[in-house]
């Protein structure tokens, strides 16, 4: 009989044992939202997991790194693991705001999806006798956030949310006062 719990007892220790050292991964910075490029990461937006990257966790933010209050670099997806190269400092990087804008249905190009790349024209209206003004484009490559297209069916405007970099808000803002503005996919 002691031998027997001897036997479970050592059993026990060992599947433990086994357990404790096979498991060698770590904390890492997972997204926990959606995140759009130039987006300054707060606390609800990440979170630490545990798992085992073997060769490439060097490649990873690991825990002893702090992302909170840096700026990613590129659109990021719920439970991506945040990368190195993800994330720079606020001073490193152009923050981006969330400007909406008000555009005719016609003007929108078909098709679109949330958080795909468009570009920006503004278009001058010509009357009878003035001399006819090329397109613009005002912002090329910029991140569609929203797309509320309620008012396409009847003709009217339809509303946009795009992530522009913060020094580009007044050329979008002053290209809504004259003309129009015509939005196309970036890559077709």
């Amino acid at each position: 009989m002691p031998l027997a719990i001897t036997l479970i007892a050592a059993a026990f220790a060992s599947s433990f044992l086994f357990a404790t050292y096979s498991n060698k991964g770590g904390d890492y910075w997972v997204v926990n939202t959606p995140i759009m490029s130039g987006h300054t990461i707060s606390a609800s937006d990440v979170v630490i997991e545990r798992m085992n990257l073997v060769s490439s966790s060097g490649m990873y933010l690991s825990n002893s790194d702090e992302p909170v209050g840096m700026v990613a670099t590129r659109i990021m997806k719920v439970g991506e693991i945040i990368g190195l190269d993800d994330l720079a400092s606020a001073v490193d990087s152009m923050s981006t705001s969330a400007v909406p804008i008000s555009i005719r249905a016609l003007d929108v190009a078909a098709g679109l999806s949330i958080g795909e790349g468009v570009d920006i024209y503004w278009v001058i209206d010509t009357q009878n006798s003035d001399e006819a003004i090329d397109p613009i484009l005002i912002l090329g490559g910029v991140t569609l956030l929203s797309y509320d297209s309620r008012g396409k069916n009847f003709g009217s405007d339809v509303g946009l949310t795009v992530a522009v970099e913060e020094t580009q808000v007044l050329r979008i803002l002053s290209a809504t006062t004259l003309g129009r503005l015509v939005v196309i996919r970036s890559h077709v």
